[in-house]
């Protein structure tokens, strides 16, 4: 019995150490989803977005496509938001940042384990009349 004993505690010591800290944890890496797949896990949240202009927006030319990619966590959060492309090159891209960055999410019914995701959008912005 003392043997046995033994040797079940070690095979648990084997098992928690090899068992990766994120498992542990409860944090699933996000799925890296074209943005066709990810709406089948979170759509967008109801409600409108006010993301924040950027205090020179009177002075700076708009990027007027933009595409982000950006993470959905558990919470319905966007984090490690960055754009992969701006046109025309070199124009102000921060108001699709901040857009995405205040975007929330709300899981699907087929995911009530809450699955992270990887994604892209892409936006296109539309300059007021003057």
């Amino acid at each position: 019995m003392i043997m046995l004993s033994k040797m079940t505690g070690l095979m648990l010591l084997v098992v928690a150490v090899t068992v990766s800290p994120s498992v542990i944890a409860g944090n699933a890496e996000p799925l890296q989803l074209a943005p066709s797949e990810a709406l089948k896990l979170w759509t967008p949240g109801g409600g409108e977005f006010h993301p924040r202009m950027p205090a020179n927006h009177g002075k700076v030319a708009f990027a007027e496509e933009v595409t982000v990619a950006y993470t959905v966590t558990k919470r319905g959060r966007t984090k490690d938001v960055e754009v992969i492309e701006a046109k025309p090159t070199g124009a102000s891209s921060e108001w699709a940042l901040n857009a995405v960055k205040a975007m929330r999410f709300d899981p699907t019914e087929s995911n009530s384990a809450r699955q992270p995701v990887r994604s892209q959008l892409s936006t296109h912005w539309d300059s007021p009349a003057r």
